[in-house]
């Protein structure tokens, strides 16, 4: 099976706030998504299944990384988004404040990882629900 553009886009539209991030890794799953970064200097997300990959830019708006990473700084912006404090756009301008560069949410490890610009994890959280 390959990753699907449209099905993936559909999914990634239908998420409203973070609290709807278990479903949408859920739908993830069920299309074949084996793990996705999300690029915050680039506002891309790239998509794996076990042989290919594809990128989509959507709901996503470059921002700028610090060059230090600062695992307190990721630690209180995931709290923050997992709580509604703001949405997604927000999110990615602390995580660029932050130091980092992407993170990747792994489906099969069930975890999301965090990386700054020297490819050190400066957070990894469990993926809930899955």
């Amino acid at each position: 099976m390959s990753l699907n553009y449209q099905d993936i886009e559909a999914a990634v539209l239908s998420e409203k706030d973070a609290g709807g991030f278990a479903k949408l890794m859920k739908d993830f799953q069920a299309l074949g998504v084996e793990k996705y970064d999300y690029l915050v200097a680039d506002g891309l997300y790239r998509y794996y299944d076990s042989d290919s990959s594809i990128d989509l830019q959507v709901n996503a708006v470059p921002k700028s990384v610090e060059a230090l990473g600062d695992s307190t700084k990721i630690k209180l912006a995931v709290q923050g988004a997992q709580a509604g404090k703001f949405d997604f756009e927000r999110f990615c301008e602390l995580a660029g404040q932050a130091g980092v560069l992407y993170w990747r949410s792994d489906l099969i490890a069930k975890n999301v990882s965090y990386f700054d610009t020297q490819g050190n994890a400066l957070l990894i959280e469990p993926i809930p629900g899955i």
